[in-house]
Formats: C-alpha cells, structure tokens, sequence
C-alpha cells in the first residue's frame, strides 16, 4: 500500500469513504422508504376495520357479499375461531389462530405473514374486538410494497457503483490538483544546480503547508550556497 502513489492512496480512502457514506445513506433511504409505505398500509387498515366494525355486527354476510380485491379482505371468527363471515378469495381458513384472537380482546393485533389463500405474497392483517367474544380481521397485500422496495434497492444497486466511481475519479483529480505545486517544485529542483548559484523553487501563493515546504527547502538552499 505504501509503494503505491499518493494521488493513488488519496484516490482509494476517498473511495473507501464515499462507500461507506453511500452504503449508509442507502440503507437509511431503504428503511424510511419501507417504514413509509407500512405505515400507509397500517393507516389503511385501520380505516377499513374502524369502517366495517360496526358494520358487519349489523349484516353477518357483509364481507362475504362484498367486491374486495386480492388487495384488501376481511374476516369475522367467532370465539372458537370459526369463521362466520369473509371475503369470498381467502376461503373459509380462519386467518389468525388462538393467541391472536386472544390478545385481539385486549387491543388491535398487527402481524405479517405468508400463505392466504387467494392472495399473492406476504399480507399485513389487523385484527380487533367485536362483541360477544367474535374478532374482526382485515388484511391488505404486501406485494405491492415488497415490490417497490425491490425496485428501489435495484435503482440503489445501479447508481451507487456510478457514484462510487465518479467519486474516484473527482478524488483522483483532487490528488492530482493538490499534488501539482509539489510536482513543480521536484522539476525545479532536479534543475537546481551549483552553476545558477541564487536559484530558488518557486513558492505558491496559498500559505499551506506546500508553501511551507517550499520555503524550508529555500532556506535549505542559502545554507548550502553560504556553506
């Protein structure tokens, strides 16, 4: 690593630099981008289910009579888990079992989980109380979220190696503009010799630490001549 050129090194830590803030900033924008779209599904579903509570203890066929897509659905089980009402696509498999009917009595339940019939991919199910002991449960589909995080973590995959390497070649070109003064004053040294007595490596205008250099190597230069 040390045999390599400065600009080189400059160029590989401003690389491995932009890789991590890149990587970071990705998975940051990933998690907001599926926190966001979850926290609409949730809203949706809690909309629906405060909408059809009341409902469906009025008509006990209002679900399995509804239009509902493969988007949304909905279920009622009674105690026991039997399913008294639902819309038609999901069949008569109760969508949640004992303990989730269990901890519904006490407050809404969200879950995930995989496998209902009628219904592509993962699906978010809310379930809440009724009276008599029975449970509403409503769900939703996550394919269409799934399918936009995959969308959004392929677009992630193509522009972070394009940033990476314009990255590279700006940290390249920085190295090579933060080198040139030194660069200069190697040629103008080679050049330097005891028959231009007085000759001197030209300093920059900027007082960094390039100028300080400069001025060292000078001062170095009069103490030869005058030795």
């Amino acid at each position: 690593m040390r045999r390599l050129p400065i600009r080189v090194r400059l160029t590989l830590a401003f690389a491995l630099a932009m890789a991590v803030v890149l990587a970071v900033t990705g998975a940051f924008l990933y998690y907001r981008l599926g926190s966001s779209l979850g926290e609409t599904i949730d809203e949706g579903l809690r909309a629906r289910a405060a909408e059809l509570a009341p409902l469906v203890q009025n008509n006990p066929t209002l679900l399995r009579e509804s239009a509902a897509g493969d988007e949304s659905f909905g279920q009622v089980l009674l105690p026991d888990g039997g399913v008294i009402d639902g819309t038609p696509q999901i069949g008569d498999d109760p969508l949640v079992g004992e303990a989730v009917r269990a901890n519904a009595a006490d407050g809404e339940v969200m879950l995930e989980r995989g496998g209902v019939q009628g219904v592509e991919g993962r699906v978010k199910l809310l379930a809440v109380p009724l009276p008599a002991g029975q449970t509403l449960v409503v769900g939703a589909s996550l394919e269409e979220r799934d399918e936009a995080l995959a969308g959004f973590l392929g677009e992630l995959l193509i522009i972070g190696p394009v940033a990476l390497l314009l990255a590279c070649l700006l940290g390249y070109g920085i190295g090579t503009a933060a080198l040139r003064p030194v660069e200069a004053m190697r040629g103008e040294a080679n050049e330097i010799s005891a028959a231009e007595p007085g000759r001197r490596l030209p300093v920059p205008a900027a007082r960094d630490e390039v100028a300080r250099l400069a001025e060292t190597l000078n001062d170095m230069l009069e103490r030869l001549e005058s030795a």
